[in-house]
């Protein structure tokens, strides 16, 4: 009596197990369309109204400069790199494709940047400047922003912070790698 249970048992498993693994008689054997991906939104982040800053006159006249910018510090070292550090109210990834399309679209020429998860370079040529421009992701819809520039014609300027760069022939317009 015992093996009869043992054996009505282990059926009923199998059956189970097998009603799992099996398809209707219609079923082609063939896998089950794959799913989507569900889509992810980035919230925007909201705009602050404050008053345009009045930008220092080391910064290039010609710079695109990102609106709603709050002017940190800025100065200028021994070695003729003006330093400038800033903030927006923006995300990390709107700051990038501030730069992305505005400075190219202005003159200047984006070398080959680098970007992470929360920080992205990007350096710049235009006429006799050499620049880069560095933003740190500081909160959801904060970025800090430092800009360095230097004037190649100035008998100081020659910082290796900036040194000269040639575009790559990528057809990425992105500056980074």
């Amino acid at each position: 009596m015992l093996r009869r249970c043992g054996a009505i048992f282990t059926a009923g498993v199998a059956a189970v197990v097998l009603a799992g693994c099996g398809g209707s008689a219609g079923s082609t054997g063939a896998a089950p369309p794959p799913t989507t991906a569900p889509t992810v939104t980035v919230p925007a982040c909201p705009t602050i109204a404050t008053k345009a800053p009045v930008w220092p006159a080391k910064v290039p006249k010609d710079l695109p400069k990102p609106p709603q910018a709050h002017i940190l510090s800025q100065q200028t070292a021994s070695d003729g790199v003006y330093v400038l550090k800033f903030r927006t109210d923006t995300s990390l990834r709107s700051s990038v494709l501030f730069v992305v399309e505005h400075l190219p679209k202005a003159g200047y020429v984006l070398g080959r940047g680098d970007a992470e998860a929360t920080e992205a370079d990007a350096p710049f040529l235009h006429g006799n400047t050499r620049g880069l421009i560095r933003m740190l992701e500081t909160g959801a819809c904060t970025t800090d922003w430092l800009l360095a520039t230097v004037d190649t014609q100035a008998p100081v300027g020659n910082s290796p912070l900036l040194t000269p760069h040639t575009p790559t022939g990528s057809p990425s317009p992105l500056p980074f790698g």
